[in-house]
């Protein structure tokens, strides 16, 4: 069988075909053996095999769509279309489409990254020994006890001092009302539910006696500060998901910073004078 691959393909018809296997199909080339068809290949494109068993799983997935077993000439079709995948990619490749083309360039990396850092499954007892040394890491958040005085009408509000000195004491000047709030520690959504929005992004971002205000909430002007900010130690079961996660994306950047360094052992690197540290 000949084929012609014309230099006319339009390049949007070839990112189109390309796009969504190119970078699969780059890590799964594999070399072949000189003197014909090898065993396991059922068709050579130039010098690249198409694997009977890629094919197979072609035909097994269009069959498993279908609901019917292909005839040969389907099967065929579906033969014809692997190799004229294979032929875009040798020619994007051979063009270097795949180095020019942003998109197409970054779903490469982006595959080989993914394929050089793919490791075991997360180990419970390490994601355990994660969680165990920064159980903080993974709780929700903060829950706040908070003071806020709002300005009463017609009223000049005292000093800043003096202020910051009522909300610790809890003692309102007389120019200022103290807002009726719970002792218990509010979690951010109750909090914005009673002093409102505004005030309770400030208060959530607010370090401890720290003073916040003048803010108008509550239909008032008003000052508060965070008495007590609380972080409850979440129960691993409750967030088991999260920390196996946290633990596959180090083991992940751990061995792609391996890839790397191997890589630069392997690949010579120069670089412009002016481009480097002095």
């Amino acid at each position: 069988m000949t084929r012609v691959m014309h230099d006319s393909v339009p390049q949007a018809w070839l990112a189109v075909l390309v796009g969504g296997g190119i970078a699969a199909a780059v890590l799964l080339h594999d070399g072949w053996r000189p003197g014909g068809l090898p065993v396991d290949a059922v068709a050579l494109v130039g010098e690249r095999p198409i694997a009977r068993a890629d094919w197979l799983r072609a035909v097994a997935a269009v069959e498993s769509d279908r609901g019917r077993v292909l005839e040969p000439d389907d099967r065929e079709r579906v033969l014809e279309h692997l190799i004229d995948e294979e032929l875009l990619l040798q020619h994007a490749l051979d063009s270097d489409f795949v180095r020019n083309d942003p998109g197409l360039r970054k779903t490469v990396i982006a595959a080989l990254v993914e394929a050089g850092t793919q490791g075991r499954p997360p180990d419970e007892a390490e994601a355990r020994a994660l969680f165990e040394q920064h159980p903080e890491d993974f709780a929700g958040a903060a829950r706040l006890r908070v003071v806020v005085l709002q300005l009463k009408p017609g009223q000049a509000p005292p000093s800043q001092d003096d202020i910051s000195a009522a909300l610790r004491s809890g003692v309102s000047p007389p120019s200022m009302r103290r807002l009726d709030l719970p002792a218990a520690p509010l979690a951010p959504p109750q909090l914005a539910q009673r002093v409102g929005g505004s005030l309770a992004q400030a208060l959530t971002t607010a370090s401890v006696d720290q003073l916040i205000g003048p803010v108008n909430a509550a239909g008032a002007t008003c000052y508060a500060m965070v008495l007590e900010r609380r972080i409850d130690r979440p129960r691993y079961e409750d967030v088991a998901e999260a920390v196996r996660g946290a633990l596959s994306r180090r083991e992940a950047d751990q061995a792609l910073a391996r890839l790397l360094q191997s890589l630069r052992t392997e690949i010579p690197i120069r670089m412009a004078a002016d481009a480097q540290r002095d």
